[in-house]
């Protein structure tokens, strides 16, 4: 099997945009058990392999020869709830097979492992939270605890790795909620937008809408990335021994989900002229309130290391981002 520049495990909504980006520069593979999505149909440098990672037969036999992976591919809510046996093998297993068909394979440079920033927990903030931060998986909603979980495990697994790594890295970038014109359709971001846009109400709910979010935009992800693929393939990501490989990527000021419900009121307004101005609804459920009014003051984060190593110097806002997801669906119609 020819060799190959980068393999993408997981084709979803962050692996595919990743292809769709990297496919400029370089030759791509994306793995996953589902089909090749549309959003990667056509594009030149892109093939696509059906695969289960957790047979590690399966994926030994299919990777082939990157030089560089990336690995996106996890179960999360609400499936991983649902089907917990499943989500185990594809998340934890997955992971270690990964890992370990990346110590073994000649030619493989390193791993990137895309991470969360939902293993600081979501509330009860107390000090800055940098990439030196612990894991806090009893600090959020109990729907969300089995994927921080997940990622606190695929961290801690890629993480050993890079303790044996010798001359390969496996690093870890953290990432916020990522926001993007084909986000997954049950984040609170598109359920808003799209409701919003039909004239529907946007209904944050009321025992979370003081939650604060970090998020990040599509295009900071992919163009951090490539930085990293660079950086790997051209042997530069030495930093100290005491380094964790592990960088911060999202906007530093969070916003709660009220806000998000507002920003997108106001884009659909002005983005429409006018003709569509959606109302905010706060649906209460009757439970209890998990989050003080003031829980975003108390969000603190330092991402001044993934400043530093990767040369960046802004990130777009969530509003930013927001503004531009709305302009181009009323463009689209």
């Amino acid at each position: 099997m020819k060799s190959y520049d980068i393999a993408i495990i997981g084709a979803g909504f962050i692996g595919s945009a990743l292809a769709k980006h990297l496919s400029s520069s370089y030759s791509v593979t994306t793995f996953d058990v589902n089909p090749a999505p549309p959003l990667l149909k056509h594009i030149k440098n892109v093939e696509h392999r059906a695969c289960d990672i957790r047979n590690y037969n399966e994926i030994e036999e299919k990777i082939g020869k990157p030089k560089v992976v990336i690995h996106t591919a996890i179960i999360q809510i609400p499936a991983i709830n649902q089907v917990k046996n499943q989500a185990y093998e594809a998340n934890i297993l997955g992971t270690h097979n990964i890992c370990k068909l990346v110590k073994k394979t000649d030619g493989i440079s390193g791993l990137i492992l895309c991470g969360s920033w939902h293993v600081f927990g979501e509330r009860e903030y107390k000090t800055t939270i940098d990439t030196s931060f612990g894991y806090r998986p009893d600090k959020v909603e109990e729907r969300a605890r089995l994927y921080v979980i997940s990622k606190m495990i695929q961290e801690g697994i890629v993480r050993f790795y890079n303790s044996m790594a010798n001359e390969k890295t496996y690093g870890i970038i953290r990432l916020g909620t990522v926001l993007g014109e084909n986000m997954p359709q049950k984040t609170a971001a598109n359920i808003f937008i799209t409701n919003g846009l039909q004239g529907k109400p946007i209904t944050p709910f009321k025992h979370t809408m003081h939650r604060p979010m970090l998020y990040v935009a599509i295009n900071d992800v992919c163009k951090v990335f490539q930085l990293y693929i660079e950086k790997i393939v051209k042997g530069n990501t030495a930093t100290d021994q005491l380094d964790t490989g592990i960088y911060n990527l999202f906007y530093p000021k969070p916003i709660t989900i009220l806000d998000l419900a507002q920003i997108i009121k106001e884009a659909i307004t002005q983005q429409t002229q006018g003709k569509v101005t959606p109302m905010i609804e706060i649906i209460d459920k009757g439970l209890p309130i998990l989050f003080n009014t003031n829980e975003r003051e108390t969000l603190n984060v330092d991402i001044r290391k993934t400043k530093d190593f990767f040369g960046t110097k802004t990130l777009k806002s969530p509003k930013e981002t927001i503004y531009e997801i709305v302009r181009e669906k009323v463009a689209k119609g």
